[in-house]
Parts: C-alpha cells; structure tokens; sequence
C-alpha cells in the first residue's frame, strides 16, 4: 500500500459520493429537526468537533444535552443557549461534567450525573479523541503511544459501558451511539500506527456493540469527521496540514443529521461527514445490498 497520503485517499472512500463537502450546506442545517424530549451526551465537547455538535444539537432542538470534558465549558455553554435561541428553539437543559473518559470511576459518576438530571439517553457521541507525535515506533514514547489506546479505546469502551443501561431504558429512545473514529483507520500514514490503528479498531468496537445488543436495540456506527484544524489535528507532520481544510460546523451538523432519526442501514458502517448526505442517502441500497463501509478482508471472491 502506498503510504503517500493523497494517493491513499483516492481509496480509501473519500470520494464515495460524487459531491463532496468542507463546510456545512442546507441540505444537513439542524435547523430543520426537532429533537424535544432527546437526551444527548458528548465527550471531548470544550472545543473543535465536540464543541460545534454541542451547539449542533441545540440548534436542532434538543431538550437535554450533556457536554463532557476536562475543562469547565462554561463558554460552551453560553453559545449552546444562545444558537438555540436564534434557530427559534427552547435552550435545552445542560450539564457540564468534568470527565477523565480513561478513569471508570469518573466515568460512572458522570453516568450517575446524567441519570439524575435527563433519567434517560437518545445518544451518544464518543468523541474524546488523542493524537501521538508521528515517529518510526522504536521512536516513539511508551507512554504517549499507549495513551492512544487509553484515550481513543479505553475511554469509548468505559463511556459506552457505563451508557448503555440509561441508553436502553426508555423504549422510545433512539438508542444511537456514534464513535468519532477517522479516515486514517483506512489508510496507513508512517509514524500514526498508534492512532490510525486504534481507529480503525474503533470501527469495529460499533460492530460488536450492535452484536451484543441486537435484542436492545442499540445502533452503533462510526464517522470520520473531515479534516479539521483542531489543536489535535495541528499534531500531525506538517505535510499532511493540507488535508486540514474542513469546519468543525460540518461534522457537528453531519452528526446530528445521521443520529436525529434512526438510520438502520447505517448500522456498524463508516460515513465520512465529508460526503454529500443526500447522496449518500441515494446509495443506500447499493450499500445494504453489497454489506458496503465496514471492516472486512478482501479474499478476492465475488
């Protein structure tokens, strides 16, 4: 496999819908939903793509939205209120929780905080996400390159065990989980073995999630959110910058587009929020019929 990142990319699904995007457009504006009555929680929401998904649910009307990090968010908070308020909707009920998403015992409180506040779960987005500094492995730090897996792993793992009992409880619940993984699970950048395959690991964790909880109901799958210059994307080399030209808006607003209703047929796939959702909508047939956008071994056979 090449290991040039253009020349991956051109395999790697970016371009699986004619029309692609780096910014958000009308088509996927949260404006148009009404999620009263939902309860959403995010990880990783003080900044970059968790920040704009925060503000993307209230826009779309959500009731109850708890936001997760390791800061206060008090300023996130501000612009939830205020961008639900000019999309014409209720400011939804908040909770700020200080979270380490690798400690189950901050965790669990924070479980036990949603519960007392919302008594019940629609979604849930694992988006705390860490990025080591690429080097050959014999270079790389122990400790940074197992944080990786602490944080892109452990951390989904320990989130959604602790969710899932408040995610089922309610019957109409849309029972959504939805894991920031990366296109990098489907490419191989030298120097990212820690990352890229903890992501792509990650893609398949939402495949056992929907297997062991088919007779609950829970839908799990796994996006890429565009190429965003957040404070963690900058860590990449500097040569791959280029690939940096989305807006946060995007995947916020791609987000709530693909979690608002239920999408059964997304179950267990890959969906780059850079691709046009109404044409990817378009191919849903092709992709249920051919089992497209998951992690599978190509043996060859037709």
């Amino acid at each position: 496999m090449s290991t040039n990142p253009k020349s991956q990319l051109q395999s790697s699904g970016v371009d699986f819908t004619p029309t692609t995007h780096h910014d958000t457009y009308e088509y996927i504006q949260p404006q148009q939903f009404t999620l009263e009555d939902r309860a959403v929680f995010i990880t990783g929401a003080s900044k970059g793509i968790g920040r704009a998904t925060a503000i993307s649910y209230a826009k779309a009307g959500a009731s109850h939205i708890a936001i997760a990090a390791r800061t206060d968010m008090k300023d996130v908070e501000d612009e939830m209120i205020r961008a639900a308020k000019e999309a014409g909707k209720l400011p939804p009920q908040i909770i700020r929780l200080k979270v380490d998403v690798t400690s189950e015992q901050s965790v669990g409180e924070a479980a036990a905080q949603v519960e007392k506040a919302f008594g019940r779960l629609d979604v849930l987005v694992n988006n705390a996400g860490y990025l080591e500094t690429f080097v050959p492995l014999h270079e790389t730090s122990v400790d940074d390159w197992w944080k990786v897996w602490e944080v892109n792993i452990k951390g989904p793992y320990l989130v959604t065990r602790a969710f899932i009992p408040l995610l089922i409880r309610s019957d109409d619940s849309l029972r959504t989980i939805l894991n920031v993984s990366s296109i990098g699970a489907n490419i191989i950048s030298p120097g990212a073995s820690g990352y890229q395959c903890g992501k792509m690991a990650l893609l398949r964790f939402g495949e056992f999630l929907n297997a062991d909880y088919a007779d609950k109901g829970i839908l799990s799958f796994g996006i890429h959110p565009g190429g965003i210059a957040t404070e963690l994307a900058k860590g990449m080399p500097e040569k791959m910058h280029s690939l940096l030209n989305d807006t946060a808006e995007l995947a916020g607003d791609s987000i709530v587009w693909l979690t608002a209703e239920r999408k059964e047929w997304i179950k267990g796939r890959y969906v780059s929020c850079n691709w046009d959702m109404k044409e990817f909508l378009d191919k849903r047939k092709a992709i249920e019929d051919g089992d497209l956008l998951k992690v599978r071994l190509d043996v060859g056979l037709n």
